[in-house]
């Protein structure tokens, strides 16, 4: 099926779009590359009209390195996460989008210290945002620059209906205010970079064309994370003659308190007629023991286009469920289990940073040496060597 999914589109036959529902272990990222190489040895597409886009910096820097390594001239490729391929878009039109041509993308502190001096500037109490202490204050903006990203995030403006964002019956007034003295700095928050690359190909048709005509192949990897102005944006990406090729796994929608929407890749075919599904179901990574463990979970997920994963490997341990009292004696069932050796072939894996501490007290208890990753330490956290 991996050969299937990368030659689709280079046999001479129409482009229909494709949607390639791959299953974890199966090899997504290696099918992208390797589609993005053989569009350009089969001559199919200048590598100059190629886009692809993923999520997070890294992924993208991989997807480069893994293309060129494949086809020389992969590197003219555009690989970019949505956000750096909307401040690519941006950048190169700022002066129809009502930007400066060198503007500064505003984090979320930038946007904070915006609602601050734009609610101070203006006397006014913001929703109760001035109540309460500097401390209460400054959460409540954090909390407003979080429902005004939201809402981006569902390409929704001020003027739209905003009751699913909040019921705060100011929020859009004061969402309005603070995007008016945004645009009038001539700078963009990070919402910015999908909603306005978004009302830029809506608004102005001349850029739209010119952008269809450049990209004549996009292609998308890990589809499910993509939330509602990111789906917008591809299908204004779309148009005739086209090839669109997206890689995702409804099973592996996971991010939707940060705006992600599975909807788009179940409803993908409907919004995009002709759609041809892949699926892409050999596990490489995983033992059956735990493909079948996986796969009774997920069967009685509600509305997925379904598929069955399976693995030519043998073997393997059955999968445990260990029901523990408190944190300390998870620490310590895992300290006992390390005890037999396997340290470098184990991975512990917590919910939030908090929770590492009584794994880091109780491993250096026991002698047990450990790495943490994405992480700082408990011991040398601030407002511990503070105290």
């Amino acid at each position: 099926m991996q050969l299937k999914a990368v030659t689709h589109g280079t046999d001479g036959g129409p482009k229909h779009p494709l949607l390639i529902l791959a299953g974890a272990g199966s090899g997504k990222t290696r099918v992208i590359t390797t589609k993005i190489a053989h569009l350009i040895a089969e001559k199919r597409a200048e590598p100059e009209s190629i886009l692809a886009v993923t999520f997070t910096n890294k992924a993208a820097e991989e997807m480069r390195q893994r293309a060129a390594a494949l086809a020389p001239g992969a590197s003219a490729v555009l690989i970019r996460t949505f956000h750096s391929f909307g401040a690519w878009l941006l950048r190169r039109n700022a002066k129809t989008a009502g930007l400066d041509r060198s503007f500064v993308i505003y984090d979320e502190d930038d946007s904070v210290a915006l609602l601050k001096a734009m609610t101070e500037g203006a006397g006014r109490k913001g929703g109760g945002l001035e109540t309460g202490g500097a401390r209460s204050a400054n959460a409540r903006f954090k909390r407003l620059s979080f429902l005004i990203s939201r809402a981006k995030d569902y390409a929704l403006s001020p003027e739209d209906d905003l009751s699913a964002i909040t019921p705060d019956p100011e929020f859009p007034a004061l969402y309005r205010q603070y995007q008016d003295r945004l645009s009038g700095t001539g700078n963009a928050d990070f919402g910015d970079l999908i909603f306005g690359a978004l009302k830029l190909l809506r608004n102005e048709a001349a850029v739209r064309k010119r952008i269809c005509q450049r990209f004549s192949v996009v292609l998308v990897d890990e589809f499910q994370d993509s939330n509602v102005a990111q789906f917008e944006l591809l299908k204004q990406l779309f148009d005739t003659g086209t090839y669109l090729c997206v890689v995702g796994d409804d099973d592996q929608s996971i991010y939707r308190f940060r705006g992600a929407e599975v909807k788009n890749i179940i409803g993908f075919s409907r919004h995009f007629p002709d759609t041809d599904i892949i699926r892409l179901e050999e596990n490489y990574r995983s033992t059956p023991p735990i493909l079948s463990l996986a796969s009774g979970v997920v069967s009685n997920n509600r509305g997925r286009l379904g598929k069955t994963l399976w693995t030519g490997k043998t073997g393997g341990i059955k999968p445990v469920l260990v029901y523990l009292r408190d944190h300390r004696e998870e620490a310590a069932f895992c300290a006992e289990l390390l005890a037999g050796g396997n340290r470098g072939g184990t991975a512990i894996l917590y919910r939030v940073n908090a929770q590492s501490r009584e794994f880091e007290h109780c491993f250096s208890r026991n002698h047990i040496p450990y790495r943490l990753v994405g992480s700082v330490s408990f011991y040398s956290r601030e407002e511990v060597k503070d105290t």
